[in-house]
């Protein structure tokens, strides 16, 4: 068996925590305002599909969709170890690939739920409804995949070190920031890069919205080899980890 029920329930009880839930939710809900203020109040000689791409690609690309993974994913097994309940999980005849693919599935979900809506809520209001080159449909794809390849990261992370918050967002913002956007030869390891060539493979905008700077096929092959990368790693790191260290 791969999934257990019960400890989805238990990954679900604790990505819902009060205090994380909450800032979760304000950092779905911020593009979301945002482009309603755009829709509300942007002038009629903006250009709707630039709009669309400028403030998705910064915001929620940049911010919103890696922060909640950071959040949510480095506290999976974070948060158990650091209160000494890991012990128990690791105690109960529980294979370490069952443990790992269940919070990996829970903690994806979540997450790539809060980043398409996000996605749709913003990109829907500030086109006014109406997408015939996609880009909504495409930035909302590239969301949902990048959710999903964060949590995979920041599952490890946090698995492996209990500074998982403050190492994934240097991160953040030095290697997807600075090195994946200024640097060719990063491009390839840069998540970011990964979720504008999906978004530019389904849309048919023209360049001057904005263009991929990664071939679709490379950002494909490239996700598949992240996810089971950072898979891997959890299971053998899990596979490794003495009770001891739990408490």
């Amino acid at each position: 068996m791969l999934f257990n029920p019960v400890l989805a329930g238990l990954t679900v009880r604790q990505a819902l925590a009060k205090r994380r839930w909450m800032i979760v939710l304000l950092l779905a809900a911020l593009p979301v305002v945002m482009a309603t203020l755009i829709h509300l109040y942007g002038t009629v000689d903006d250009e709707p599909l630039q709009i669309v791409a400028i403030p998705i690609m910064t915001l929620i690309y940049t911010v919103v969709v890696p922060v909640i993974a950071l959040i949510l994913a480095s506290s999976s097994f974070g948060a158990e170890i650091e209160d000494g309940t890991a012990i128990y999980l690791l105690a109960k005849p529980i294979s370490r690939t069952e443990i790992v693919l269940t919070k990996l599935v829970v903690t994806a979900v979540i997450c790539m739920t809060l980043a398409a809506l996000t996605t749709l809520g913003a990109g829907v209001s500030l086109v006014r409804g109406l997408d015939p080159t996609g880009l909504v449909l495409g930035l909302t794809a590239g969301a949902a995949l990048g959710a999903f390849l964060y949590t995979a990261i920041f599952l490890a992370l946090g698995l492996i070190t209990k500074r998982g918050m403050l190492i994934g967002l240097t991160y953040l913002v030095v290697w997807e920031g600075a090195l994946g956007s200024f640097f060719k030869g990063t491009r390839v390891l840069s998540v970011r890069q990964y979720m504008l060539a999906v978004a530019d493979a389904i849309s048919t905008v023209n360049a001057e919205v904005f263009v991929a700077l990664l071939a679709p096929k490379t950002a494909y092959i490239m996700s598949g080899v992240v996810a089971v990368a950072a898979v891997t790693l959890c299971i053998r790191k899990l596979r490794t980890f003495e009770v001891g260290q739990a408490g």
